[in-house]
């Protein structure tokens, strides 16, 4: 059944909405939880983990449409979640391509938390004991509020270095066999 194009346009700006106006109620819900998760803990722990809500909105918004146009040419996929674990079937082959990946980011993110609730509160306090108003205070005051812009600044120069230059290129494989040439 095809639904009103405006409508699904509307509900598109609403993360997961414009999937379960069209009938994808899993893959609409998975998107709430995902848009929902970093936003929650960006909340509480580490405020730049809601970057992440900011890309789980772009897709779910492109998404919707692409469903629709999917739908229109009747080659949608079922409905299913998003991240469907089979028994950690998939989890266990995510981690086993991606584990540099998941390993770097959970690095970043308790740099980041420790940073947060650990250096910044005491280089703060050092401003406290310096004084606000001298040249020593608001310099301090401008590198704490900068090494986070800093940090994240670097990341993405990072991956853009490394992107340019082809992401992780595959070694060619040697062979573990050794050719059988006949008897001797």
């Amino acid at each position: 059944m095809y639904k009103n194009g405006f409508l699904t346009l509307c509900f598109s700006f609403f993360p997961g909405a414009g999937q379960m106006y069209q009938g994808y109620m899993k893959r609409g819900l998975s998107q709430v939880i995902l848009f929902v998760i970093p936003l929650i803990v960006g909340s509480f722990l580490f405020p730049i983990v809601m970057v992440f809500s900011g890309v789980v909105y772009m897709y779910s918004f492109f998404d919707s449409l692409n469903l629709r146009a999917q739908l229109r040419q009747g080659t949608a996929p079922p409905d299913a979640l998003l991240l469907n674990w089979d028994g950690g079937e998939d989890l266990a082959r995510i981690l086993d391509r991606r584990h540099h990946l998941i390993g770097w980011a959970l690095v970043i993110l308790g740099v980041a938390g420790l940073y947060q609730s650990f250096v910044s509160p005491w280089l703060y306090r050092l401003v406290d004991i310096i004084g606000w108003d001298t040249a020593l205070g608001q310099l301090v005051n401008q590198i704490v509020r900068g090494i986070p812009a800093l940090a994240v600044g670097l990341v993405f120069i990072g991956l853009g270095v490394w992107l340019i230059r082809g992401g992780r290129r595959k070694q060619p494989a040697e062979p573990d066999y050794t050719e059988f040439k006949g008897e001797v």
